[in-house]
């Protein structure tokens, strides 16, 4: 693909509209959802939609309507596996770091976040938020790919949320997080918002509109191309309000796996396990529904992978050695 965007890995492509100071660690509003939703949608849900993802090859514990377990409830759901005060974690592909208040809430010793791309600025404000709160969580960051990531101790969690669909080779990047995971360690992983089978799997199909959701599966390269260059924004919009959508685009930075595939990978670097829950996708559910044209293309395209695969968005995993 033609470069839209003149883009360095080196360059500091942090969020300058996001104030780490104004968010706030749980308010009431996330309180009342977290209740909510634990006394009475969840186990709705687990009636609802039991049927949904028969034709996986491992356990799901749960299935969820998108955004259906909030960014609280996965921390706690950890904190109940093993807790979190006075642990170290290795956050694998950090960002921004714009999330860590959630983390600071279970007062851990250490958070070490790693990222291929540069967020300085961000990191800099989080550190200044640390230290004026005099919150004892340790923090460090640093700009590395994460396979070449070196450190000299192991870690009690790694974490790791809307990183993993990114990953081009997702089995050297889950060896690593073996090698640096203590005996006893956890690994946390959110992964697939969406995956690249999903509606809008590459971030940007069916910005325009909802019927071209799965472009990125159906277009021939030369039509994708000119999808592509019709509807990205510019640099600046594709870094904030796009959600960096046009970017991983051009760079190809997706790791184009299906579900089965990421959880052999983990099994195959020995992670075992312990809850999985899944996300789907409503909207590109709905659509392969009531557009049968459509849902005939795409299982024409891969006969032998169910369609199901097409309305599961994200995972979220927790696993041991």
């Amino acid at each position: 693909m033609k470069k839209k965007f003149i883009f360095s890995k080196n360059q500091d492509i942090s969020s300058r509209h996001i104030n780490f100071f104004n968010i706030k660690n749980y308010s009431l509003r996330n309180r009342f959802r977290d209740y909510f939703d634990t006394i009475i949608r969840r186990p709705f849900y687990s009636l609802i939609y039991n049927n949904f993802f028969k034709k996986q090859n491992y356990k799901i514990d749960l299935v969820l309507p998108s955004k259906g377990l909030s960014t609280v409830a996965r921390r706690k759901k950890l904190n109940k596996i093993k807790i979190i005060k006075n642990k170290s974690i290795l956050n694998v592909g950090c960002g921004n770091a714009f999330d860590y208040h959630y983390w600071f809430k279970f007062n851990p010793k250490k958070i070490v976040g790693v990222d291929i791309l540069n967020y300085k600025y961000s990191w800099e404000k989080v550190k200044k938020f640390v230290k004026q709160k005099k919150i004892k969580t340790k923090v460090e960051f640093y700009k590395k790919d994460f396979t070449q990531f070196k450190y000299k101790d192991k870690f009690d969690f790694i974490v790791s949320d809307a990183v993993f669909e990114h990953c081009k080779d997702f089995l050297q990047v889950t060896k690593k997080c073996y090698k640096l995971l203590k005996k006893d360690g956890i690994m946390y992983a959110s992964y697939g918002g969406p995956m690249w089978l999903t509606y809008g799997g590459d971030h940007f199909s069916g910005r325009d509109n909802k019927k071209n959701g799965f472009n990125h599966l159906l277009l021939s390269k030369k039509k994708y191309e000119a999808y592509f260059n019709k509807n990205a924004g510019t640099l600046n919009y594709e870094l904030n309000e796009g959600g960096g959508g046009g970017i991983l685009v051009q760079e190809d930075l997706f790791s184009k796996l299906n579900a089965n595939q990421y959880i052999e990978i983990l099994k195959k670097n020995k992670f075992k396990l312990i809850k999985t829950y899944v996300e789907y996708c409503p909207i590109g559910y709905e659509l392969l529904k009531k557009n049968l044209r459509l849902r005939e293309r795409l299982v024409k395209k891969n006969s032998s992978l169910p369609v199901e695969n097409y309305y599961l968005k994200t995972h979220i995993v927790y696993l041991k050695k």
